[in-house]
């Protein structure tokens, strides 16, 4: 399913948010990092402000036309078509690996072991995303949205997600389940990275029809309708929008998940 955003490249590198720095300073924060594995890079936004840290980035990214925007963002990181799970990469040859709303798409059964495997002790797996969250105004709007595209969202404040995370911080696929993905956590994970160390950054906007149309095309959720149904959902959230007066709430934390190698 990743691979789906390859066919919206421009759009989602124009509307997909960018991380804070100050997460980015969490996980490197004291840690002597030169050389850094990307996975999932997308279109080079994580990749960019990595590199432009002075660090030596090789990234892995599934789709073409992505591969190429981060190419062209971050011109000094070497980026290789391919996803994770099959593209050779050499034991303990990174201080860091990162990914940014990306790792819940790799297989849990290889994606683990297989970042631990190519870090250097004591290496450190950075993990960042964007999460939905609701406040009292956004709770009814993301209600609505789940109910146009027929979705079972899981619909959290910020306590609660934060809250859940730190209690699952002994295994730091047990917080990406939490946070992102369901079937990404593994008991074996525990056993190759530390306890995690969780930030936040907390982000709101308010945004127009055509804004919330846009940010929804780069979704796996909405770049897996079949054309009769997008077209309704579409509609359907114009009208959404102006029922709640020409604004639709986003509130999302900017997190990361930081374990060091066993």
């Amino acid at each position: 399913m990743g691979l789906s955003f390859d066919r919206v490249a421009e759009l989602y590198d124009r509307v997909r948010p960018r991380y804070p720095e100050a997460l980015i300073d969490v996980a490197t924060d004291g840690r002597r990092i030169q050389d850094v594995l990307e996975v999932g890079c997308g279109p080079g936004q994580l990749t960019e402000a990595l590199a432009g840290r002075g660090l030596r980035v090789q990234a892995i990214e599934p789709g073409a036309e992505l591969a190429a925007r981060a190419r062209q963002r971050a011109p000094g990181a070497v980026v290789n078509v391919g996803r994770f799970e099959d593209v050779p990469v050499p034991a303990a040859a990174f201080d860091a690996v990162f990914s940014a709303t990306a790792f819940h798409w790799v297989d849990p059964a290889v994606g683990w072991a297989k970042a631990a495997r190519v870090l250097r002790r004591p290496g450190i797996l950075a993990l960042l995303s964007h999460v939905f969250m609701a406040d009292e105004r956004a709770r009814p709007a993301q209600e609505a949205l789940a109910r146009i595209y027929g979705a079972d969202w899981r619909i959290r404040t910020e306590d609660e997600l934060i809250e859940r995370a730190l209690e699952l911080r002994g295994n730091i696929s047990d917080v990406w389940a939490w946070l992102e993905n369901p079937a990404i956590g593994l008991p074996e994970a525990a056993r190759l990275f530390g306890e995690a160390r969780i930030d936040a950054v907390r982000e709101q906007s308010d945004l127009t029809a055509s804004e919330l149309l846009d940010l929804q095309r780069t979704t796996s959720t909405h770049l897996h309708l079949n054309p009769p149904e997008r077209d309704r959902v579409e509609r359907e959230i114009v009208q959404l929008v102006e029922e709640l007066g020409g604004r639709y709430p986003v509130r999302r934390l900017a997190v990361v998940a930081v374990s060091e190698r066993r």
